[in-house]
């Protein structure tokens, strides 16, 4: 019966799959969602290509499973990807879906997944990943993650024995995801980029006591949340070396040092934000578990960018215009989004903040406790100059930046998103960053495009 559940769950969803593509719609859900109804225990009678990379994490495991599937193309490999679709268990399927055969044999023999922490549970046994990628574990939306004990135990209970796993060093709830019989290595960052402390007492922080003995932790240095380098005087816990190890990275030159196994290698630096570095280092330790050596590495590297969803920006009439991804409900990516935004050069920003979950507040009234575990501070830079929010949230994050010191003569406000647009003041800064939420993109696309023409207008007066 479960055969044959799965040859009509397989002819339905595949039939449907082809059919949207011909209708140049995106098949990156439905599919998925009518073969798991019909058949719920699909994805372990799907064939399985010959070699699967689960990436999955807190933050980044887009910009990691992109930046891996772009390597290995640019290397002549045949990838099957969820880059553009769902990262669920129904996105997941639709992706093999596609990629397979009416008969659901894989056209492919290698695929780079995206999974969502929460779905390792309804994927992971299926599919029993060759390998795992998990760029860190951090505070995510109260409304689904929890916390990271509960993302930790999902994760490390559905992970298969025989699973490799590549995980952020850095990171010691990361670090000790899995069981004694999962092969593992680690990646890290070892050289000092600037903002690091070796100050403990950080307000927002995942864990602060050894998980060992429960004893406080002291820090080597930390970069942020409780990314960086710790240790236990009691009992003698600390972190994990790092296999792969960033230790040196130009900016001028744009160019990172990574060390695999005692030899230095150099890359192109994709992006000099500090979780892009870790995320270019994840995607080289998988790259070279796979058997890619380092100039294949390097020269992929050289033709990958960050996903525009994530992150882009141009020049329009000498001023620098910024796409950031800071998504919402998420405080450590909003807060490391913003703190891009202070440390890039720059001495008059102009910032238009749109982040409001509009997915979450359709029918309710979301949950905005997020924003009191996010750091504001980074507003309070001298060369923030004026800062535009806009959205229906637009007066509670005036209120939690006000909290942290933000002078609101800076603030101005919208209700909606596009009104920011007429109220930037693009003639007097040398710099727009356009902060906004992921299920916001399309919008923030199109602000991106008026705020340019506006520069355009300003310049040609």
């Amino acid at each position: 019966m479960s055969n044959l559940r799965f040859k009509a769950a397989m002819l339905i969803s595949k039939s449907v799959s082809v059919g949207m593509k011909a209708l140049r719609r995106q098949a990156s859900y439905l599919p998925g969602k009518l073969a798991l109804k019909i058949c719920p225990d699909f994805l372990s009678h799907i064939g399985r290509p010959k070699t699967i990379v689960a990436v999955t994490g807190t933050n980044g495991k887009t910009t990691v499973s992109n930046m891996i599937t772009s390597v290995l193309t640019a290397n002549g490999y045949s990838v099957t990807n969820n880059g553009y679709g769902s990262n669920i268990d129904a996105g997941v399927t639709s992706t093999l879906i596609e990629y397979s055969t009416f008969t659901g044999r894989p056209k492919r023999d290698l695929a780079v997944l995206e999974v969502d922490e929460r779905s390792s549970l309804r994927i992971y046994p299926h599919l029993k990943p060759d390998y795992v990628v998990c760029t860190n574990i951090m505070r995510d939306s109260i409304k689904r993650n929890a916390n990271t004990d509960f993302i930790s135990y999902i994760i490390s209970s559905a992970l298969p024995a025989s699973a490799k796993l590549i995980l952020n060093g850095d990171d010691i709830i990361c670090s000790a995801l899995g069981s004694p019989e999962n092969a593992r290595v680690y990646f890290g960052v070892s050289c000092m980029l600037g903002g690091e402390t070796s100050d403990n007492s950080a307000i927002v922080k995942d864990i602060a006591y050894c998980p060992n003995c429960g004893a406080e932790l002291k820090c080597k240095y930390l970069r942020y949340n409780h990314i960086g380098r710790v240790y236990c005087p009691g009992c003698g816990f600390a972190s994990p070396e790092p296999d792969y190890c960033v230790t040196s990275v130009d900016t001028a030159s744009g160019e990172m040092t990574v060390s695999q196994r005692g030899i230095q290698y150099q890359y192109r630096l994709v992006n000099d934000n500090i979780a892009n570095i870790y995320n270019t280092a994840a995607a080289i330790a998988l790259l070279d578990q796979l058997g890619l050596n380092a100039k294949a590495i390097a020269d992929g590297l050289e033709k990958t960018k960050i996903v525009s969803s994530r992150f882009d920006r141009e020049i329009c009439c000498g001023k620098t215009v910024t796409l950031q991804l800071a998504k919402s409900q998420n405080p450590i990516a909003c807060s490391r989004a913003f703190d891009y935004m202070r440390k890039t050069e720059g001495n008059a920003k102009t910032v238009i903040l749109m982040i409001d979950d509009i997915h979450d507040n359709t029918n309710n009234t979301e949950n905005i406790c997020w924003m009191y575990d996010c750091d504001y501070s980074p507003f309070t830079d001298p060369s923030v100059s004026q800062i535009v929010i806009g959205g229906p949230r637009c007066r509670d994050h005036v209120l939690r930046a006000m909290l942290d010191g933000v002078d609101i003569s800076k603030i101005v406000t919208a209700d909606t998103v596009f009104e920011t647009v007429g109220l930037a003041d693009v003639k007097n800064c040398d710099s727009v960053f356009i902060l906004y939420d992921l299920y916001l993109v399309n919008d923030a696309k199109k602000v991106k495009n008026m705020i340019t023409e506006k520069i355009r207008e300003v310049c040609a007066q």
